[in-house]
C-alpha cells in the first residue's frame, strides 16, 4: 500500500490537510454540479482527494489551490463518466464542460460571499443576530424560539424571511460595489 500513496514530509502533509479542509465544501459542491447522483459524487470526491494527495508534490503553492483542485476534479469526473458511459442519466461532455466552468467561477466567489455575509450580519441589531443564530447555527425550532421569546410563531417566520432577504440584498449590493471599484 505504501507504494501506491506517496509520502510527503510533515510540513507538506500539514499544508495539504489545511488546504483540503479549507476547500472541501467548494470541491464537493463543484463535483455535485457535474455528477447527478449524490453517492457517485461521494465516490468521486474520495478519488479526487486521493489524486490531490498523490499530485500534491507537483502543486505550485503560489497558485490558487481551489483552481488547481478543480482542474484535477474535472478530469476525475470525466474518467468517472467514461466508466459509466452506458448510463443514460449522465450529461453530455459539452454540458459538463460548460457547467464545470460556470460552477468553478461561482464557487471561487464563495469565500468572498462568506466575508460579506459576516459584514452584513454585523450590521443587524443584536435581537436579529440572536434569532438567526438560534434558528440557523443552533438549529433550534422556530416554535421553541417563539415560546422562549414569548412571540408569535408567524411573526418569527416573517422576521426570518425578511432577514434572509435583507442579507441576500446586502451581499449582492456589496458584491456589485466591489466589482465597480
Amino acid at each position: 500500500m505504501s507504494n501506491l500513496i506517496p509520502s510527503l514530509n510533515i510540513n507538506a502533509r500539514e499544508v495539504f490537510t489545511s488546504l483540503i479542509d479549507q476547500e472541501r465544501f467548494r470541491i464537493f459542491n463543484y463535483i455535485r454540479t457535474l455528477v447527478p447522483h449524490y453517492s457517485d459524487a461521494e465516490d468521486v470526491y474520495q478519488l479526487v482527494c486521493l489524486t490531490l494527495w498523490k499530485k500534491f508534490a507537483e502543486f505550485d503553492q503560489k497558485r490558487d489551490f481551489f483552481s488547481w483542485a478543480c482542474g484535477i476534479t474535472f478530469y476525475t469526473v470525466c474518467n468517472h463518466r467514461r466508466s459509466r458511459r452506458n448510463d443514460r442519466h449522465y450529461f453530455s461532455q459539452e454540458l459538463i464542460e460548460t457547467m464545470a466552468q460556470q460552477r468553478e467561477q461561482d464557487l471561487s466567489k464563495y469565500n468572498i460571499r462568506i466575508e460579506l455575509l459576516h459584514d452584513c450580519l454585523d450590521g443587524l441589531n443584536s435581537t436579529d443576530q440572536q434569532l438567526l443564530k438560534k434558528s440557523i447555527l443552533e438549529k433550534q425550532s422556530i416554535k421553541d424560539i417563539a415560546k422562549t421569546a414569548d412571540r408569535a410563531l408567524q411573526t418569527l417566520y416573517n422576521r426570518l424571511t425578511f432577514l434572509r432577504r435583507e442579507l441576500a440584498e446586502c451581499i449582492l449590493s456589496k458584491l456589485k460595489s466591489e466589482q465597480q471599484v
